[in-house]
């Protein structure tokens, strides 16, 4: 009878085996434009749970059967597949390079089967799926330790007027304005002075060298310099570069570092200094566009070095170069982190580069590769007006921590 009760306690176990029911057909992987889709064939009254986890994406099928395995696939979004047999119920485990969170990496769609009555799962994996949701409000931001005192910024967007920097189905100097402007309200709305390199798509000057030149002037009596641009890299990698990351001035051996995405809401202050500068503004800015996103008209792409460095003399600092650097570094590690918390888009990391604009200032500075143009699906993020609000609203941000927290108050 003991041996009996053992049997009845398995015998569902045994039931749900292959050896009892039909595998699921094969998963069939394609390779898109800027992203890898996924198909599982199901019966019409399968069910699934789909869970993010970093790096794999998990679906779980009750009452399905698989084949147990590893499929090695090397996609940029999909380096491969286990699956997995539990009892009752298959697991698919996705392992995703790019990451895949509750607001990014992956879509899913359920749909009629091409034959028959059951139905098709379709996952799509890429690190351009992101937050292109509207901007909500927050609460205000208010300055602590500032005690009364106006910090000034520099604000540069990369390129104009006769450089056009990166081109793809928009122009990076289109992309890099519309950013710029978006930041400048956001920093103005929280009592920052703000200086402009450009307000429109025009230049210092034809001649590359005195245009960066005259941007890194402006900078001299400032708090800080903050240069936005917009990557591309070469057709062969165009579909699998996607993602932000942030430069400041450093030496070549240097470790990229990943800082962990911020908390989008800001945190409320514990107290408001006696002088308080005025509040980030709360209300999400407008959706219209302020500049223009055409489509470029040559399909020519640059790798990723958006400024070359050139071998000017460095200005007089107002700091220790050392401190500098560390004080750069620091800028750019808030700014990646906040603009991760609000866009939830790919982290490609804080690096060291000799970018001319964040070399020969005298200030901390830091340039923001907001996207990879040449991507098929991040290039469209970057003509989406919600998604610049939430690129924008993260720098500022990170500027706003940065100034708050951990920029010398002089």
């Amino acid at each position: 009878m003991r041996h009996l009760s053992r049997l009845w306690f398995f015998l569902p176990a045994l039931l749900s085996s292959s050896v009892w029911g039909q595998n699921l057909p094969p998963i069939r992987v394609g390779d898109q434009p800027g992203f890898t889709r996924v198909v599982l064939d199901l019966p019409k009254e399968a069910t699934h749970t789909i869970e993010p986890l970093g790096a794999a994406l998990r679906v779980t099928l009750p009452h399905q059967q698989v084949e147990p395995g590893i499929h090695f696939v090397s996609q940029p979004e999909l380096a491969g597949y286990v699956l997995e047999q539990h009892q009752d119920k298959a697991v698919l485990i996705l392992l995703t390079p790019q990451g895949v969170t509750p607001r990014s990496g992956y879509r899913t769609m359920t749909l009629a089967a091409l034959e028959g009555d059951g139905q098709r799962l379709v996952i799509d994996l890429s690190g351009a799926f992101v937050d292109t949701s509207p901007l909500p409000a927050f609460p205000e931001f208010r300055f602590v330790k500032a005690g009364g005192r106006r910090f000034a910024v520099v604000v540069d967007a990369g390129h104009g007027g006769p450089d056009p920097g990166a081109i793809g189905p928009v122009v990076e100097k289109a992309v890099n304005l519309e950013v710029a402007l978006r930041v400048r309200r956001f920093l103005q709305n929280a009592g920052v002075d703000v200086t402009m390199t450009r307000e429109s798509d025009t230049a210092f000057s034809s001649d590359k060298r005195t245009d960066l030149t005259q941007r890194v002037a402006l900078a001299e009596g400032k708090d800080l310099f903050v240069s936005i641009h917009a990557n591309a890299t070469v057709p062969a990698r165009a579909d699998g570069w996607c993602g932000l990351e942030v430069y400041y001035f450093g030496p070549s051996s240097a470790r990229p570092s990943f800082p962990p995405p911020a908390p989008l809401a800001p945190t409320p202050p514990i107290a408001v200094a006696p002088s308080p500068l005025d509040a980030l503004a709360a209300a999400q800015p407008p959706s219209t566009q302020v500049g223009s996103l055409d489509p470029g008209t040559q399909p020519s792409l640059e790798d990723v070095n958006p400024i070359p460095p050139q071998n000017l003399p460095t200005p007089t600092p107002q700091m220790n170069s050392a401190r500098r650097m560390e004080l750069s570094r620091t800028l750019a590690s808030r700014v990646l982190s906040y603009t991760l918390g609000a866009t939830a888009t790919v982290n490609r990391g804080v690096r060291s580069a000799d970018y001319f604009v964040i070399r020969y200032t005298s200030v901390p500075a830091i340039l923001v590769e907001v996207g990879y143009l040449s991507h098929p699906l991040e290039s469209q993020n970057l003509r989406n007006p919600h998604y610049l609000d939430r690129i924008s609203y993260g720098v500022a941000r990170g500027v706003l921590e940065y100034l708050e927290n951990d920029h010398p108050l002089q």
